[in-house]
This record gives structure tokens, C-alpha cells and sequence, in this order.
């Protein structure tokens, strides 16, 4: 990952811990704020963000970007259906790695969440570092997309 964009990265992973912190509000603050980057991404004109209409072009967008930010997303070749396809994430680029940051590391996957479902697709965390995985283990599925561009 660019250098930059790491620090933005990890800035994001302490924002969102801050933001979890608030009592009674917090969560939903960060929940809200990563969704709300999802759409922004989504809805801005020339982002290059857009619905895909298979998962391959689901698969082909995630491989693009990684590797656009240099942050390899590896496929797990066995996993792969006419309508899925699981893959590892080796490093949170927020810095999330302990137990104590299971709330952040979940509120800041929402905007991925978003992302994915508004391109047409459902992320489904299966195994994640806070939790005591090795790696983080993601399922995308095809068919959890919006229909169509609706309002921001």
C-alpha cells in the first residue's frame, strides 16, 4: 500500500476506535460514517465504482482495486462457485489485530459491506485477525446488490 495511504488507513482504524468508544452512540456513529464512504464512493461521478452484472466482475473489481493500493487479496482457488468465491485478507489495513477491537474492525467492514452490495454483491466475514484467525477469511456472494442507482 502506498505509504500515505496507509497512514490515512491507519488514522481511518483509530477514528473508527474513537468513535466506538462513545458510549450509548458510538457504534452506530462509526457503523454510519463507513456506510456513508461506501456511498460516496459509489454515487460520485468518475469514481470508476460501479454495479457489475456477474461476480466475476465482482472478483475482477476486488483483484483491480487491491491491486491499485497494493494490497493483494488472495483467492481461495477451491472456493470458487458459478456464484461465489471466498478469499483471505493477509493484513487489516486498519491496523485491527487484538480482540478488544472487534467493534471497530466490524463497523469499519461495513463500508466494504455497502461498497460490494451497491456493486452488486453480499461480504460475508467468515473468519477475522480480531477474533483469532491467522488471516481474515471473506465470502462474496453474488445477487445482495441494489437493482438499480437509486438516491444517495
Amino acid at each position: 500500500m502506498p505509504p500515505q495511504t496507509e497512514k490515512m488507513m491507519l488514522r481511518l482504524g483509530k477514528f473508527y476506535e474513537g468513535l466506538c468508544k462513545i458510549p450509548m452512540i458510538g457504534e452506530t456513529l462509526a457503523r454510519s460514517f463507513a456506510r456513508s464512504m461506501a456511498r460516496f464512493a459509489f454515487y460520485t461521478p468518475g469514481s470508476g465504482v460501479k454495479r457489475q452484472d456477474s461476480i466475476l466482475g465482482v472478483k475482477k473489481y476486488l483483484l483491480e482495486t487491491g491491486k491499485k493500493m497494493n494490497f493483494p487479496f488472495e483467492i481461495i482457488p477451491e472456493s470458487v462457485r458459478p456464484d461465489s468465491f471466498e478469499f483471505f485478507v493477509g493484513y487489516c489495513p486498519y491496523g485491527f489485530k487484538h480482540p478488544d477491537q472487534e467493534k471497530p474492525c466490524d463497523a469499519a467492514m461495513d463500508m466494504d459491506r455497502k461498497l460490494f452490495k451497491l456493486i452488486g454483491s453480499e461480504l460475508v466475514i467468515k473468519e477475522s485477525v480480531v477474533k483469532g484467525a491467522p488471516k481474515c477469511r471473506i465470502l462474496m456472494k453474488w445477487g445482495g446488490g441494489i437493482k438499480s442507482k437509486g438516491s444517495f
